[in-house]
């Protein structure tokens, strides 16, 4: 892709607009069948669920730590809440903060353990029947790049878009190879695909934020928008359900009235640098029940 970052001058935000939504073309097909007999009632209950994730899912400090291999999984994080929600007595959260998509197939270090964990898609069997999946921002560097986003040039230090176009590319292809990984290791399983909140503010000034103008701003929110984007394609792509964690935290940015995210300092008992806080996990974990209640 040409066109991406201009030789002179501020991008524009048009520009930069277009070029990120394109990480996130939306794609995929539905396959159906037709058959003589009669359908057969499916077993729809849910008795084994698997939580697989980064921080956004394991939710470090706002509870307290479920776990002690260092993956910081709080308590109260969204999967715990669910799986109370849903009264399922076999679950399995093994979401890890600081996780990767290459933690869904190899052993990865924890944040703060001293030994590697194991491959995440080792907690999947054939009789899991739900699966949440949220991952994918912790990859290359990406909520870091967040805030650095190239908006004029030169711009030393910063990462310029057609990179995280190829990040986000990156992302979406590792997300959707684990997805049919998993429909193959778990063919009657429910998966959904959790996306992540848009935690920066629309307009205004913000304490909580690193020293960003407007432009940094919009562009911060962009990127977070494509790597929506690229997980809802790569839900569509494969078929499995999708939940809209940006559209959920609407008015919950940082420096709002009511934010669902930590600022640039870790709070124990409220959540670490830019990760959210237990009331948005709360809201994820409703919104889930609602989904999976009505798949």
């Amino acid at each position: 892709m040409t066109g991406v970052v201009q030789r002179a001058g501020r991008l524009g935000l048009g520009t930069l607009l277009g070029t990120l939504v394109a990480a996130g073309a939306l794609s995929g097909c539905e396959a159906g069948g037709f058959g003589s007999g009669q359908p057969q009632e499916a077993d729809r209950t849910i008795r084994s669920y698997v939580a697989l994730g980064d921080g956004f899912t394991a939710a470090p400090y706002t509870g307290s730590t479920a776990s002690d291999d260092g993956c910081l999984r709080s308590d109260v994080n969204y999967p715990a809440m669910l799986a109370e929600e849903l009264d399922l007595a076999e679950v399995e959260d093994v979401s890890c903060t600081g996780a990767t998509t290459s933690a869904f197939t190899g052993e990865s270090k924890p944040a703060k353990g001293r030994q590697a964990v194991p491959p995440q898609l080792d907690a999947i069997d054939s009789d899991t029947d739900l699966i949440t999946i949220g991952m994918g921002i912790e990859d290359r560097d990406l909520l870091r790049n967040v805030f650095r986003v190239c908006t004029a040039l030169p711009c030393p230090g910063k990462v310029e878009a057609q990179t995280i176009l190829s990040d986000v590319d990156a992302v979406t292809s590792a997300l959707t190879s684990t997805v049919r990984a998993i429909q193959d290791q778990a063919p009657d399983a429910y998966i959904v695909l959790v996306g992540y909140p848009l935690f920066t503010p629309d307009v205004g000034s913000c304490s909580a934020l690193p020293d960003l103008d407007q432009t940094g701003r919009d562009a911060a929110r962009l990127v977070v928008d494509a790597i929506n984007r690229g997980i809802r394609s790569a839900a569509r792509e494969t078929g499995v359900g999708y939940l809209d964690v940006a559209l959920l935290s609407a008015g919950h940015e940082l420096c709002s009235d009511e934010p669902w995210f930590e600022g640039r300092k870790a709070a124990r008992g409220r959540s670490v640098a830019y990760h959210p806080v237990a009331a948005e996990q709360r809201a994820v974990a409703d919104a889930l029940a609602v989904l999976v209640r009505g798949r």
